[in-house]
């Protein structure tokens, strides 16, 4: 699999997946620990995009899985790339369930893309790479959320066509146990 230090300036960047359902399912867990419904069921049982992966990775400069939230893992292939990444908030991936939970605004967007647990893939992709005439297995929902560009190892969104500023937190920051007093539960412990 290529790492995520690989990403130049010009890259098409591409989600495989959709964004902010388990944070959504988590959210409803925490209101109610009977909750149950779709996005509860994401939560819990994420599904890796594995088959996606192995297809894309031959081509792809860098990739990395997208399961702290996205704008902090893109923020991480900027930074390992050593080059900008540009997102179009409108282009994010959202599930009918989430959009039917949360609405598909600029509020509900950021939350979707600093919530975590999508288990998504972010690729860098040469720009001239149509994923969709590769053999990805079926249902596979891959979408061009932005590029990587010249210039500082940063983040720029737009939406709407205009600039939007960064959220405080652009997802889910892992401390060490000596930080927290308890390390985060895997998966498999999830409620």
């Amino acid at each position: 699999m290529p790492e995520r230090a690989g990403g130049k300036a010009g890259d098409a960047l591409w989600l495989v997946g959709t964004l902010g359902d388990a944070a959504v399912g988590l959210s409803q867990l925490l209101a109610d620990v009977n909750a149950t419904g779709p996005l509860v069921d994401v939560y819990r049982r994420p599904i890796p995009q594995l088959g996606a992966g192995q297809v894309l990775a031959p081509h792809a400069h860098a990739m990395m899985d997208v399961s702290d939230g996205l704008l902090l893992d893109a923020q991480r292939m900027a930074e390992a790339s050593g080059c900008g990444i540009a997102i179009e908030l409108d282009e994010l991936p959202l599930s009918s369930a989430f959009v039917a939970e949360r609405g598909q605004d600029l509020r509900s967007r950021l939350f979707a893309a600093t919530g975590g647990d999508d288990y998504a893939l972010l690729a860098a992709l040469p720009a001239d790479l149509e994923p969709e005439t590769l053999c990805l297995p079926k249902r596979t929902r891959i979408s061009r959320i932005g590029a990587l560009v010249d210039g500082e190892a940063k983040l720029c969104l737009t939406h709407a066509g205009k600039p939007i500023g960064l959220p405080e937190k652009l997802g889910f920051e892992h401390l060490g146990d000596d930080d927290r007093g308890v390390s985060a539960a895997p998966v498999a412990d999830r409620p």
